[in-house]
């Protein structure tokens, strides 16, 4: 699975798998491969749950289906290593999502502290300290006029329509006869 071909609703990645479902999962894959670890499951138990710790359900569920699928390129049995690696391919491209989502929060997050609310006495600071600015380099002033604000529209609204006798009859024309 690659970062494009992602469902577009996450798998619940929190849910982490239980003994149960480990255990489950390797009774599967043991009755389905052949094996190349001892025929005592109570002797390799303990380093394939050495291996899944951590996992996510639904990461277990889709190793093993990439399993099934001939993910690892031969039909033995996997080593808890090979599970393991195959459950890290699972949950790559997860990772690397939430990698670069936080990535880019912390690139993109503001700076700038809360927004301050100024009152007249400081106000008036800034307007000084920007007169001061001004005064001291000519450059910055204004070169053009503020722009005058937009005419009214005059309102025609209460005005008298006079109405012409060609349009009287225009009208007249358009309507349908009774």
């Amino acid at each position: 699975m690659t970062a494009a071909n992602l469902p577009k609703v996450p798998p619940n990645m929190s849910r982490l798998a239980s003994d149960t479902d480990k255990l489950s999962v390797l009774t599967r894959l043991f009755a389905a491969y052949p094996c190349r670890a001892p025929s005592d499951f109570r002797l390799v138990k303990p380093a394939y749950m050495q291996a899944l710790e951590g996992v996510s359900q639904w990461a277990l569920f889709e190793a093993e289906r990439r399993v099934n699928q001939n993910a690892l390129g031969h039909a033995f049995m996997p080593s808890p290593a090979e599970l393991r690696g195959e459950i890290d391919r699972v949950v790559e491209p997860f990772r690397e999502r939430e990698r670069r989502a936080a990535e880019e929060a912390r690139r993109y997050a503001s700076k700038e502290g809360p927004p301050v609310n100024h009152d007249e006495a400081s106000r008036a600071r800034i307007v000084e300290g920007f007169q001061k600015l001004r005064a001291t380099y000519p450059g910055l002033a204004r070169t053009r006029p503020s722009p005058k604000p937009p005419q009214r529209i005059p309102d025609y609204s209460q005005e008298r329509i006079e109405i012409t006798d060609a349009l009287r009859r225009t009208l007249k024309a358009r309507e349908p006869e009774q």
